[in-house]
């Protein structure tokens, strides 16, 4: 990656999903879940390199709104989320869910599938009426 003009837009390597694991105080007050974002690049493998184009994006975050239960971990643009992660459940997220396509999902407590408000907003006619 080079340094570009610092006026034009910046660039984005492609890639397929981004998981987010919540380090907040409540939901993970063991601290477990910086740990498991550090095991994160190394578990990825070749789905973590910069250069694949359906890499999978980590990244923290400091709150994703439950605060209990964690550490938690969302897949996006899947919109699945999970709790309780630890190293055996980060390991069966990664091949079940992000190479097989499989989510995990006995761990699985949201999905922003489930939002009938969402799905209704989404399609391309309601789009069109706007």
């Amino acid at each position: 990656m080079t340094n570009q003009n610092p006026f034009d837009a910046p660039s984005q390597a492609p890639y397929a999903r981004h998981i987010f694991i919540c380090i907040g105080q409540y939901c993970d007050p063991e601290q477990k879940a910086a740990k498991l974002y550090q095991s994160l690049a190394y578990k990825l493998g070749e789905l973590g390199r910069y250069d694949n184009p359906i890499r999978v994006k980590r990244g923290l975050t400091p709150c994703l709104g439950v605060c209990y239960n964690g550490p938690l971990l969302v897949v996006y643009p899947d919109g699945i989320w999970y709790h309780h992660v630890d190293d055996a459940l980060l390991d069966r997220i990664i091949t079940e869910h992000l190479i097989s396509g499989r989510p995990v999902e006995e761990y699985i407590f949201h999905r922003l599938t489930d939002n009938p408000a969402l799905a209704a907003s989404c399609t391309a006619d309601a789009w069109e009426k706007e």
